[in-house]
């Protein structure tokens, strides 16, 4: 059976984007589905959306009757969620289904690639996801009603160590490189900066899925935010010398560093403008959503041999940005529905970039 390599992304990088920009849409204008509320929005989001782009960025060479599974054990599961007759242990066991189809071929293939004892750590955090909608699964299936939560916050969690972890990577040696390449000073990879960043985010998340109430995940989560900003500046001499793709990504890493400082002061009970969950959108529509729109289209131009994207990530995180500020400050009358139109307009850059003509 041949394999599918270009196709693979295209395939996944378009489904997020269908059910992205879609999920949005419906949430926002029609309250749609009704049944689910915001958990069914914020699970869509995290293991619909985020995983699919996963799935694509990590699956570059996967046979076609593989690819064409993963698609439709993918689609039931978003069409289940949407379908009101649907029994909720089914739309359970779909969506779990589809997690696994994504996440066990990425973590054996990163299992068959580690070279460094660091690389093992991804397996795990993507092998997280099955158990965090499993809890989230038996949230919503009431067999044990505390765990929706859990689950939703420990995959939130996940996706946050995925793009804090790899954009570190990326983003550390892409400005070292830009320095390096205009005749300034290779910037040394911090190798004890991630670690403890990536410990203090997973500690954060866990603490906050699992301890109803104690202090230490917000505090453990606004430490992680500053260490995001840090790592940030330290590229700054790289940064000036980047391209608008590169700027995109560290953009991504702000918003969330920012998200992510704000939502533990809302959570302290400290003085804020925003309340928490208003907060928390700055992390997951610039930090999140921003970043995996930016990753589709970078990935998408680099495996079929076109130029690196540079204005269209730059207006994607532009777009994205307007849309996390208005929907942390804005109102729900018309600051989600101005976030919803900014986020389709990125989108829609996004996937002009992903399926244009170029380069095989």
């Amino acid at each position: 059976m041949k394999y599918v390599s270009l196709s693979t992304h295209r395939v996944l990088f378009g489904l997020a984007l269908i059910q992205g920009a879609g999920a949005i849409l419906a949430w926002t204008f029609a309250a749609l589905p009704a049944a689910g509320g915001p958990a069914w929005h914020a699970h869509e989001m995290v293991f619909g959306q985020a995983l699919a782009v996963v799935g694509g960025y990590l699956l570059s060479r996967l046979k076609a009757l593989a690819l064409v599974s993963i698609a439709a054990v993918w689609i039931a599961a978003r069409t289940a969620a949407l379908v009101p007759a649907t029994p909720e242990e089914v739309r359970a066991a779909l969506s779990i289904a589809a997690t696994t189809a994504i996440v066990l071929p990425a973590a054996l293939a990163f299992l068959r690639g580690a070279k460094r004892s660091g690389n093992f750590v991804f397996p795990g955090v993507l092998g997280g996801f099955v158990v965090a909608d499993i809890l989230f699964q038996l949230g919503e299936t009431g067999v044990i009603t505390s765990t929706r939560e859990a689950g939703l916050m420990l995959g939130m969690g996940l996706v946050v160590l995925l793009i804090t972890a790899m954009g570190g990577r990326l983003l550390s040696a892409a400005a070292s490189g830009a320095s390096q390449r205009t005749g300034g000073a290779r910037l040394p990879p911090r190798h004890g900066l991630e670690r403890a960043l990536m410990a203090l985010l997973a500690s954060a998340f866990l603490a906050e899925a699992f301890a109803a109430v104690s202090p230490a995940g917000p505090v453990l989560l606004a430490i992680g935010g500053v260490l995001l900003g840090v790592r940030v500046v330290l590229w700054v001499p790289g940064l000036r010398r980047s391209g608008g793709d590169i700027l995109a990504l560290a953009a991504g890493q702000v918003w969330l560093g920012l998200g992510l400082v704000a939502w533990a002061w809302a959570a302290a009970g400290l003085p804020t403008p925003l309340p928490g969950l208003a907060a928390l959108h700055l992390a997951t529509v610039g930090g999140i959503g921003g970043t995996l729109l930016v990753m589709m289209i970078r990935a998408t131009a680099q495996r079929e041999g076109r130029p690196m994207p540079g204005r269209a990530a730059g207006l994607v995180a532009s777009l994205m940005a307007v849309a996390a500020l208005s929907r942390a400050a804005g109102t729900p009358d018309f600051g989600w529905a101005l976030a919803a139109l900014f986020w389709l307009a990125a989108t829609l850059v996004a996937a002009a970039n992903v399926f244009r003509r170029g380069p095989r």
